[in-house]
């Protein structure tokens, strides 16, 4: 039996469970877990009541939570079965192709896939149309109709469309681009500027960088210029963010299918017309008493993710045939992570210590070595991926089922809906805060006070009173009457130092095969110069992509303290 907390099961009822035709709930979270673990069994010739089981057995203790689309599509009857997160789409310099991604966007969103797309074939603005003797609008006004596409378009019924937008820093629109999201339009995007070693290479020299479309030189400029527009804008709202293609293209599993897009958070980079299943390892349930990892459990989890992701490919419907043909052809999946935080708490072991990276580090190889074996083994049992002849696991002739099986999302959703506190890989937001959410339409306030910081200060006898002063204030941090120990475990995201943020990033990049959703949080104090450092750093360092925020940039939902 699946025991959900009161927001879980909130989360549930409101974005999950099945409804009768007048829109009342018919469903409980168990009879979900069923329909979906039946389903995914459902792909097996053999021992399916068996695999059922097993299916039932892992996301009813929480081990394991399915991604947004799986809870929300599978197994309902009368509706389609589409059970990935992730989608990118290409578009072509054509009126033709801009509005049919646009109608494939339309389709795709509203059972709850997020998409992305590289905007760099367009036209730049001004450009002369032959066929009509008029001027192109350029990227960022077909951007501007996608994101208001989007608005009207409820994900899966429940939320609005979720976009990635990218452009190359070669464009000669990059400057337009970087700057479009100071004015607070493009709400359902998220943007980022696609970063080559070259254009870092040529900053590092302060050289001149050369802005082209098809190949043919239209502007020089230098390169700091678009540098420093990309970190005086994040500076100001948080984005553009930055995806370092060439780590994305150096990590592409099947090279001749060339990765220049992410998914709208960026944590998964895919080919045009792929699609990719998500689903994460919850670690707070990964801890037993005494304050230790069960790895024997750990490991289990981790490969039934990966069998039961697989056979979701296999039953899964896909919106346009070209998605389901390029999907099986590499059979991508990303089991991640989420409750890391709380695990590290756990432990003992604070999240911005050289400790907790280690356990983080050794964690994530040891979930990366479970996964990527247990895809070789259903490679040699059901046959690997199509597309292996021309990956690079044909180099040393091992069997893989999916080309790619590690990803780290951000996890909002259902983290709610597993009753944790650390989204994903990120830390903890506060010990308390106040939560604004709609009610019948009308905003109202609700004050949340972390469970898992009580309940170690009452394991620890602090007195109510120490406790109360965390909650006004938000924060543990030099309240009297908790102990260091406790503050140093509690430390939430806008109290972590940057450098400690995307250390964590960096070590847990090292074994993802996909990429990483994380945001560097920053004081508002923070300069643009931190940033454009830290955005070095995170090239230097391999990463994928990089988001930050600063602190006051954007009005947010969440409040710290009561």
């Amino acid at each position: 039996m699946i025991n959900l907390t009161e927001d879980g099961l909130t989360i549930f009822n409101a974005r999950y469970a099945r409804r009768d035709d007048q829109g009342q709930v018919v469903e409980t979270p168990d009879q979900a877990v069923t329909r979906i673990s039946r389903a995914a069994a459902s792909a097996e010739k053999a021992l399916q009541e068996h695999w059922a089981c097993e299916f039932d057995r892992f996301i009813s203790e929480l081990w394991f939570l399915p991604s947004t689309p799986i809870w929300a599509n599978i197994g309902k009857p009368g509706c389609m079965q589409q059970p990935a997160a992730c989608f990118v789409l290409s578009i072509e310099d054509n009126l033709e192709s801009m509005y049919q991604t646009l109608l494939e966007s339309a389709l795709i969103a509203k059972y709850g896939g997020g998409l992305g797309y590289n905007f760099s074939g367009i036209r730049p603005r001004g450009d002369i149309i032959h066929s009509t003797k008029g001027r192109a609008s350029g990227p960022v006004e077909l951007i501007r109709l996608y994101n208001s596409s989007a608005t009207m378009i409820a994900e899966g019924g429940v939320r609005r469309g979720a976009y990635m937008g990218i452009l190359d820093c070669s464009h000669p629109d990059i400057s337009e681009f970087v700057k479009c999201k100071l004015r607070g339009e493009l709400n359902n995007f998220n943007l980022s500027v696609g970063i080559t070693d070259q254009f870092m290479h040529t900053l590092a020299k302060d050289g001149n960088w050369s802005l082209t479309f098809r190949d043919e030189v239209r502007g020089i400029i230098p390169a700091r210029q678009i540098w420093d527009g990309i970190v005086e804008s994040a500076w100001s709202c948080g984005e553009p963010g930055i995806i370092f293609l060439d780590h994305i293209q150096a990590a592409n599993p099947v090279p001749s299918r060339v990765i220049n897009a992410t998914n709208p958070c960026g944590e998964q980079p895919l080919s045009p017309g792929e699609s990719c299943l998500l689903g994460s390892i919850n670690l707070a349930r990964m801890v037993d008493e005494p304050e230790d990892i069960n790895w024997e459990r750990l490991a289990l989890t981790a490969r039934t993710a990966v069998r039961f992701l697989d056979n979701l490919i296999d039953v899964g419907e896909y919106p346009f045939p070209f998605i389901k043909t390029n999907t099986m052809a590499s059979r991508k999946i990303g089991v991640g992570i989420l409750g890391l935080h709380d695990l590290l708490i756990k432990l003992g072991l604070p999240y911005d210590s050289e400790d907790g990276r280690r356990q983080s580090a050794r964690l994530m190889a040891y979930i990366a070595e479970q996964v990527q074996d247990a895809s070789s083994q259903l490679g040699q049992e059901k046959g690997s991926f199509p597309l292996w002849g021309r990956s690079s696991f044909s180099v040393s002739r091992k069997p893989q089922r999916n080309a790619s099986c590690l990803t780290i999302a951000p996890t909002g959703t259902i983290s709610i809906l597993a009753g944790v506190e650390g989204y994903g890989i990120e830390p903890i937001f506060a010990v308390a805060y106040r939560k604004t959410y709609l009610q019948e339409g009308r905003p109202h306030k609700l004050n949340v006070v972390s469970p898992l910081f009580r309940a170690v200060c009452k394991k620890r006898g602090v007195e109510a009173g120490a406790l109360r002063e965390a909650a006004i204030r938000g924060t543990c941090q030099e309240v009297e009457g908790i102990p260091a120990d406790i503050q140093r475990l509690f430390k939430g995201a806008r109290e972590i130092d940057a450098c400690d943020h995307l250390a964590m990033q960096v070590a847990l990049q090292k074994w993802v095969d996909n990429a990483i959703s994380k945001t560097i949080n920053l004081p508002a104090s923070t300069t643009p110069s931190t940033i454009s450092a830290l955005y070095h750093q995170a090239w230097q360092e391999g990463l994928k992509g990089i988001t930050v925020f600063r602190e006051g940039s954007q009005a947010g939902v969440i409040e710290i303290g009561h």
